[in-house]
């Protein structure tokens, strides 16, 4: 299976350690893009479907500076309502992640969980949204 992911973060280690985590996965294959932060992130995924490169899964960190995930999501939202937004953050079962959810992000995944299960969760996304089209 192949995945291209847009990981939109403002933390530099998370740019760093995501992708290569997701390189140990043996049977996925993935093409990460990344955006430091929320206006970047809605730039990018911009550019990325002119280009013909639509992001499978965008990863959404939820607390960035000048525009964060929940406004971000709105944005994304607004041009392609069917995007696939995941929220990758640590503020788990929290209003700013239930404006996220309310704005069209589809579930979250723990940035405090263990790296291997974070990888499992993202392969887990990708395979039901397969199976869902």
């Amino acid at each position: 299976m192949e995945c291209n992911i847009l990981l939109v973060d403002d933390e530099k280690y998370i740019h760093k350690l995501l992708p290569r985590f997701l390189a140990r996965s043996e049977k996925h294959t993935f093409t990460m893009h990344s955006a430091m932060g929320g206006e970047a992130g809605v730039e990018m995924y911009s550019k990325l479907v002119s280009e013909n490169q639509k992001p499978d899964l965008v990863l959404m960190d939820l607390r960035m500076p000048v525009v964060d995930g929940v406004e971000a999501t709105k944005r994304i939202i607004k041009t392609d309502p069917e995007a696939n937004i995941y929220l990758f953050t640590a503020y788990a079962k929290t209003d700013v992640e239930r404006d996220a959810l309310e704005a069209g992000a589809k579930g979250t995944i723990n940035k405090i969980a263990d790296w291997h299960r974070s990888v499992e969760e993202i392969v887990n996304i990708q395979q039901s949204s397969l199976i869902g089209t």
